[in-house]
């Protein structure tokens, strides 16, 4: 009889770690995983993902399940494993009856709590953890085929423990979300890129992507003070020296000043110019037309235009219907992969590495590029690019010469052109140099 229990106690220990396996991979699991998994046939995976979608359900019958097999296993291994150790110790030593039993019961509980802890519940909780699509897969069938039998009871069960819950004010779901809001996925991204799964650049694309629907056409814009706009009266040989000179291809086209923009010229449509025609004033059928936008008008809708419209550049206009800036596709590209450069612009955006791990930066350049680009560690707050933090840091607007302090890095205002910041320099803090003090 004893030989039986033992092999009872051997079953209810495999169904305890059963449950426990069961519970660890449906609540590990990605459902995105196991939809690809099933449309490839696989019947697990099925089942797997219908168990999620009753995961409220599945769990009180994997707690059930996991709740009997070890009641069992304490009332049917422990007694069978404390014969076994009586017989075992009687054949070596004659003890009393009572000091015999007694040391047999606790040498049996200490041996069945082990194997209930070891077997039963944690070398299943690691293997689930490990590959939890694959053990979810495996288990799935038996788990809903256990879970279909006794399914009123298990209803009763967590229909009790649901009323119980909202007592307390807390709406028990039923079934486990799959989807994220965008702060979940852009922490789930900088997760990935800390643990190695993701390179930097994937990174930086995936968190433009995500991001894409919370950034608006103010902030990737070409400002305005920023913009080699022309009078639409300008020749084609002026708006050539301006595309050399400023590195754009797109030159807004103005009437009287920049709050009336007609359009803008490409500077491809100049081989289109005759050269007879270059010292004449611009042909009205070279001005592209341009999208009008707010400032607050999201850049994933704005894409979607561009390209509905196939015009790739658009109009930003503030609050009172004057230009604000400029917007381009490629602006919009550039807020996805980073900044695009190529044989026409200024390398790396205008830094220029000197000596001593100095950098000689834009005012332009953004927080996040900066940090990207230079590794200077800046803190975010109500502004997006350097000019903004120093202009925060320092509570007016900058003059040349100001230097704010911040960690082991020094930034001070290089260049200035009326009140804008034009170049910064950045450069590494000795250890031992006193703060210079701001505006020497």
């Amino acid at each position: 009889m004893t030989a039986w229990y033992l092999v009872i106690a051997l079953l209810l220990l495999l169904a305890n770690g059963f449950f426990v396996g069961a519970e660890f991979a449906l609540l590990a699991s990605r459902r995105t995983k196991l939809e690809t998994i099933a449309a490839e046939g696989s019947t697990g995976a099925v089942n797997a993902i219908k168990s999620i979608r009753e995961l409220n359900f599945m769990l009180a019958g994997v707690q059930l399940g996991i709740t009997m097999a070890s009641l069992g296993l304490g009332y049917v291994g422990e007694p069978a494993v404390a014969q076994v150790i009586e017989n075992v110790i009687e054949g070596f030593v004659k003890l009393p009856s009572g000091l015999l039993h007694g040391i047999s019961l606790v040498v049996a509980l200490t041996i069945v709590v082990f194997l209930h802890m070891v077997m039963g519940e944690m070398a299943p909780k690691n293997m689930a953890i490990a590959e939890p699509e694959k053990a979810a897969i495996r288990l799935s069938v038996p788990l809903r085929l256990y879970a279909n039998i006794f399914r009123p009871f298990i209803n009763l069960l967590n229909s009790l423990a649901i009323w119980v819950t909202s007592r307390f004010g807390v709406d028990a779901t039923t079934e486990r979300l799959s989807a994220h809001t965008v702060e979940e996925i852009g922490a789930m991204v900088q997760a990935s890129a800390k643990g190695g799964a993701i390179d930097r650049f994937e990174e930086r694309l995936l968190s433009g992507a995500v991001e894409l629907g919370e950034r608006d056409a103010g902030a990737a814009m070409v400002p305005r003070t920023e913009l080699s706009a022309l009078p639409y009266t300008a020749t084609p040989a002026e708006i050539e020296a301006t595309v050399v000179r400023s590195g754009h291809s797109r030159i807004p086209i103005h009437q009287e000043d920049l709050d009336n923009i007609l359009g803008f010229f490409h500077a491809k449509d100049l081989l289109q110019v005759a050269p007879e025609d270059r010292d004449r004033p611009l042909p009205a059928d070279l001005i592209r037309r341009m999208l009008v936008v707010p400032e607050s008008r999201k850049l994933r809708p704005l894409l979607i235009d561009m390209r509905r419209q196939r015009i790739h550049a658009a109009l930003v206009i503030d609050e009172h219907g004057g230009t604000a800036g400029i917007v381009t596709l490629e602006d919009l590209i550039e807020e996805l992969v980073g900044e695009i450069r190529d044989e026409h612009d200024v390398s790396e955006m205008g830094i220029q590495r000197l000596d001593g791990g100095r950098f000689l930066v834009p005012g332009s350049l953004r927080i996040d590029e900066a940090e990207s680009l230079l590794d200077v560690d800046l803190p975010e707050g109500e502004y997006e690019t350097i000019a903004g933090f120093l202009m925060d840091e320092l509570g007016r607007i900058p003059k040349r010469r100001d230097s704010v302090d911040h960690n082991s890095w020094r930034l001070r205002v290089r260049s200035m052109h009326r009140r804008r910041v034009v170049q910064i320099l950045i450069e590494p803090l000795a250890s031992d140099s006193p703060p210079t003090p701001s505006g020497e």
